[in-house]
């Protein structure tokens, strides 16, 4: 699964917000914090006090590059008021002045190690895609400060870029908590529950993030991944009735599968909450990749809806890569199984076969088991003779397969042959639980 790139997240309003709460900041409390605070004088004071109200003004007309200056002479003549460095910070970053933002950021944070505003602007600066390790080195200390929203949404991006999902998916956890209206939140929890193979977990995150506004093809194909791996591949199928609609459309958050016989505009449908329904969604906005198309194919096997999982899966024959081939032979392989195709049933398993013969090899014994066993139920017991006799040749060790082959043969009256079968299962397991009938016939026939 192609994982999204994490999108930065940042709080400007808290920019524009803050000022107030940051002279709080400015009293003696704060101020104790400070190691040997240069003293200044009340004059010293007034002039930085009016250096700052003058930069404050143009901070907030939009002149940056001007309220640096006027904001830096401030911080310079009165080092102990953290409100002006902060929002001469502010000021370097609106002024595209990284560099600048980041180191008066970092002075902040020295001297207030609780400042938490601070820390947030800073790791946003940082960015957790770009930064991941330096912004969990800000945020994580100030967790024991404040439990807020942008500290859990950043060290969660931060975590999810490194690749850690269990601390990621904690943080994400308590960030949906404190604002359970991110939909991006919601989002990126699902991903890590689906990389984790939790489907139900993701399917709730992902749910949510959808019910509030989420979209796109690749949140619609990784929900068409998650509702397949529930079982959830139609959902709950029923009929409704949509005029001029046609079998494989979308229409008013349904799938319209089939037409209901003998009834105009009267359809099969499958609800948004099924991998179908998901699948085409993810291919109408935009997604053509072989790993939907290949989802959709399995969607209809699943279903036993045969004819339409047959056609997909011939349109990729061309396209299937090197990794995807047993898998693919194998699922298309049953494809031609429900169609009663036997030949291309065991043509499809034996390139499965070749493609990972570590993992399908023994499959061949048990699909030849499957047609004799068909061919039975159907009455026709040389064919069911025939092909039990050619799953004993894919699996000559198996004493299950050589007394299935006897008994056939004794039912046909083929009583040499079957009692060739018998004592071949003796050979391989003496103390077989029908020793003793198999015995009866072996010694009968003697």
């Amino acid at each position: 699964m192609k994982r999204i790139g994490i999108i930065s997240f940042t709080l400007l309003v808290l920019s524009f917000t803050s000022y107030l709460h940051a002279q709080d900041a400015d009293q003696p409390k704060a101020a104790a914090k400070e190691a040997a605070p240069v003293a200044v004088s009340d004059v010293e004071a007034k002039q930085a006090e009016e250096l700052f109200q003058d930069g404050r003004k143009l901070f907030f007309q939009g002149k940056y590059a001007e309220a640096v200056k006027k904001l830096r002479e401030a911080a310079d003549r009165n080092p102990a008021k953290a409100t002006y460095k902060l929002l001469l910070a502010k000021a370097h970053r609106y002024a595209k002045q990284d560099a600048e933002a980041v180191k008066v950021f970092e002075e902040i944070l020295k001297t207030n190690p609780d400042h938490v505003e601070a820390g947030i602007e800073l790791a946003e600066l940082l960015s957790p895609t770009k930064e991941p390790d330096r912004v969990i080195a800000v945020l994580e200390p100030l967790l024991k400060y404040k439990h807020d929203y942008p500290l859990y949404h950043l060290l969660a991006e931060s975590y999810y870029h490194k690749e850690e999902f269990d601390q990621s998916r904690k943080y994400f956890e308590e960030a949906v908590k404190l604002n359970p209206r991110s939909a991006q939140d919601h989002y990126q929890l699902g991903n890590i529950y689906l990389s984790q193979k939790r489907f139900a977990k993701a399917a709730e995150a992902y749910e949510t993030a959808g019910g509030l506004g989420q979209t796109g093809g690749a949140y619609h194909f990784k929900l068409a991944s998650v509702y397949f791996n529930l079982r959830n591949f139609m959902g709950h199928v029923t009929t409704a009735e949509v005029i001029g609609g046609k079998p494989g459309e979308l229409k008013d958050d349904l799938y319209l599968i089939d037409a209901e016989p003998g009834r105009q505009d009267v359809f099969h449908v499958a609800g948004k909450r099924s991998a179908l329904y998901q699948a085409v969604k993810a291919q109408q906005l935009g997604v053509d990749i072989f790993d939907l198309h290949f989802l959709e194919a399995n969607v209809w096997l699943s279903a036993r809806r045969y004819a339409q999982a047959d056609a997909i899966y011939k349109s990729l024959e061309e396209k299937v890569g090197k990794e995807e081939a047993g898998l693919f032979w194998f699922y298309w392989a049953q494809t031609a199984l429900g169609l009663e195709d036997y030949d291309n049933y065991l043509a499809r398993l034996d390139k499965a076969i070749e493609a990972e013969p570590d993992v399908y090899a023994g499959t061949k014994a048990d699909a030849l088991v499957v047609i004799a066993n068909r061919y039975q139920q159907e009455g026709k017991s040389e064919e069911y003779t025939k092909y039990l006799a050619m799953a004993v040749d894919a699996n000559p060790l198996s004493a299950q397969l050589h007394l299935l082959l006897g008994d056939a043969h004794w039912l046909a009256s083929q009583h040499e042959p079957a009692i060739q079968q018998y004592q071949l299962v003796l050979e391989l397991e003496p103390d077989h639980p029908q020793r003793v009938r198999l015995l009866n016939r072996i010694r009968g026939q003697q």
